[in-house]
């Protein structure tokens, strides 16, 4: 008979997966890094297989550990549908969620299915905006959780994911000499272009905007084309070859994605709203 997985140890394989690591497992699950990763090891034994490789960026996931991953997913979401067909008050009717414009397309690919299967009586409103303006409809309680890019002098309830930001220009762009530098500049009230100007100024660069957006796509494309150079999350160096970081700018700055709520959530059910988010926000990073 074969032996039944521990549905403890496979929410704490999901955890560290999600948060990259023991040690943001530790803090999400509230046990010592020891324990996550004597739990991590249980489950392994039981599994007779590796499921994680450690290494100096974080984990990876063994093959092994790729195919227990999408089970897990299923097999949470079923234990939560269960749990919540079981509920003498499962949550249902409308909760309002707020996402930032550019992450909202990838963003909402995963998580409205995983909110499915979790709250089948959930109704799910979504409104797609710049993080400023959610954080004040959050405040006005016209949205009752959201996802916001994190600012250094404003404390967000939790993380979610976080990358580099970059100054990235083509490979195949040529800056006459005495000239103004062309910049792809965001457009409207948001932290990244609070961020982009002070990197100019404190640099005294002479520089044009000749591109302005709301949209980190569209300064992508600006950047690529060899149009300007703009300050892009590292992603974008990745999953575009036309790009490449500019050599003496300075230091990287970290862009984070944090969730932020109201108070109109019961803390249970808010806790397995944001489990969902995790999930979807790991296909992400």
């Amino acid at each position: 008979m074969k032996p039944l997985l521990d549905f403890e140890l496979l929410n704490t394989f999901a955890t560290v997966v999600a948060e990259g690591g023991f040690k943001g497992a530790a803090s999400k699950l509230f046990r010592s890094q020891a324990a996550i990763s004597m739990q991590i090891k249980r489950l392994e034994e039981l599994l007779e297989t590796s499921l994680l490789q450690r290494n100096n960026r974080g984990i990876k996931l063994t093959q092994s550990g790729e195919t227990l991953l999408a089970y897990t997913d299923k097999l949470l979401s079923l234990n939560n549908e269960t749990l919540n067909a079981l509920s003498k008050a499962p949550l249902r009717g409308e909760v309002h969620f707020g996402v930032p414009t550019d992450y909202a397309p990838y963003f909402l690919r995963h998580f409205i299915p995983q909110l499915r299967l979790t709250f089948p009586e959930l109704v799910p409103l979504v409104t797609c905006a710049r993080s400023r303006e959610l954080r004040k409809m959050v405040t006005r309680a016209e949205v009752d959780i959201a996802i916001v890019t994190g600012e250094p002098t404003l404390e967000d309830s939790e993380t979610l994911w976080s990358e580099r930001l970059l100054w990235l220009g083509a490979k195949h762009l040529e800056v006459e000499p005495n000239t103004a530098l062309p910049v792809a500049l965001y457009d409207g009230d948001c932290i990244l272009r609070d961020i982009c100007l002070n990197d100019l100024k404190k640099r005294e660069i002479n520089f044009k905007p000749v591109v302005k957006s709301a949209e980190i796509i569209n300064l992508e494309v600006a950047v690529a084309s060899g149009l300007a150079v703009s300050l892009l999350p590292e992603s974008c160096l990745y999953t575009n070859p036309e790009l490449r970081e500019l050599p003496g700018w300075p230091e990287s700055h970290v862009l984070t994605a944090n969730l932020i709520h109201t108070n109109s959530l019961q803390p249970k059910s808010l806790n397995r709203i944001t489990d969902c988010i995790l999930k979807a926000s790991r296909y992400y990073q």
